[in-house]
């Protein structure tokens, strides 16, 4: 086997794997969380899912989190794909998103 041949084929196999493994997570689910009291504010990634419909079910289920937490929840309904609960100074905001969009930008930004 020739070294040409030899390195298209190690080239497919990082291809295969590269694409195998961005299939096992769809869809992510971002949290964001802020305080007008203090300007802190987070992005986190909250649960990765392989399908649309289980982040919608996870939003759903902070959704009803933050309601019993006492936060005024708007969204986070069956087919919905964010919540923001808001309670006073505080937010928290959860949205599903693929897992090919990174909210917080491009890497090696500032912010």
């Amino acid at each position: 086997m020739t070294k040409r041949v030899a390195s298209l084929l190690i080239g497919l196999w990082f291809l295969a794997v590269a694409t195998s493994a961005s299939a096992e997570c769809a869809w992510v689910l971002w949290v964001y969380t802020s305080s007008t009291v203090s300007g802190l504010e987070n992005r986190d990634v909250d649960s990765a899912h392989s399908t649309r419909s289980e982040c919608d079910e996870a939003v759903e289920r902070n959704a009803a989190i933050l309601k019993k937490r006492g936060f005024d929840v708007k969204g986070g309904f069956r087919g919905s794909y964010e919540a923001i609960g808001t309670k006073g100074a505080s937010m928290w905001r959860y949205l599903c998103l693929p897992d090919t969009v990174d909210p917080r930008g491009p890497k090696g930004t500032v912010r």
